[in-house]
């Protein structure tokens, strides 16, 4: 293989637009990502069980700033070359950004497949009182080269009720949060996890903050290739595997 096999099961800092090129073609079994959303709030989101945050609370985090349209250009055709025929794409978007996300997966040789809706029992409360309180975000599915005839694709189907394509769950709260500002549940993630890859398969997350992602993979047998450019962040989801896996060796 022409990147380090320790890539595997760890999280890499870096560009990922840079990364993925090291990454052999036809590799991924699932891409599952939350890229930025590209926001600037200036006034701070409160919660009454833990501080309040800024979007850009320090001058050096511009993670999420930038041109979402390039991001998505830049990354859609490296997800088609790395992931396997019949592979899926899972991206969370915001709803005004799902008709250019459909666009250009599409224009990149992805299938669309569904958007999925999250109601989040307890959002962020509006801060200007200008607007509705932001209580929804969306999970976009696209798969690469669909024929239902010649390529099958992973669906793991649950039970009727848990395979709406509307789920509602509260954001992290208590032990769980860290102050990532878009931290996704890990129950979230587990959920859509298990329907769209099986054991063993590899997943990869250029996108992956503090770890969310590389936990689910863990927890149900799943390989994982993590990114994420902000070291800081890196330290915190190494530190949250770690830590899970020091519980682990405890039974």
């Amino acid at each position: 293989m022409n990147y380090p096999e320790n890539y595997i099961n760890q999280i890499i800092q870096g560009n990922c637009i840079e990364i993925i090129k090291e990454i052999p073609n036809n590799l991924i079994d699932l891409i599952f990502t939350d890229p930025p959303y590209v926001l600037d709030w200036k006034d701070p989101i409160k919660f009454k069980e833990r501080k309040d945050i800024f979007h850009h609370k320090l001058e050096t985090e511009k993670w999420d700033c930038g041109d979402i349209n390039q991001l998505y250009l830049d990354i859609a055709s490296e997800f088609n070359r790395v992931l396997k025929e019949g592979g899926s794409v899972l991206i969370f978007c915001r709803v005004e950004n799902i008709s250019y996300v459909k666009k250009i997966f599409i224009e990149n040789g992805f299938f669309y497949k569904a958007t999925i809706m999250w109601h989040k029992k307890n959002p962020a409360p509006q801060v200007r009182k200008k607007n509705y309180v932001s209580s929804y975000e969306t999970l976009c599915w696209l798969v690469k080269g669909f024929d239902e005839d010649k390529i099958r694709y992973t669906f793991n189907f649950k039970t009727q009720n848990e395979m709406h394509n509307f789920i509602e769950m509260p954001i992290c709260m208590g032990k769980e949060r860290t102050d990532h500002p878009t931290q996704k549940p890990i129950k979230l993630i587990k959920h859509y996890l298990e329907i769209h890859s099986n054991e063993n398969d590899l997943v990869l997350d250029p996108f992956i903050g503090v770890g969310t992602t590389a936990l689910a993979c863990k927890m149900d047998n799943r390989r994982y290739i993590g990114i994420e450019i902000d070291k800081r962040y890196c330290e915190m989801a190494e530190k949250r595997i770690k830590d899970y896996d020091s519980q682990l060796k405890l039974f």
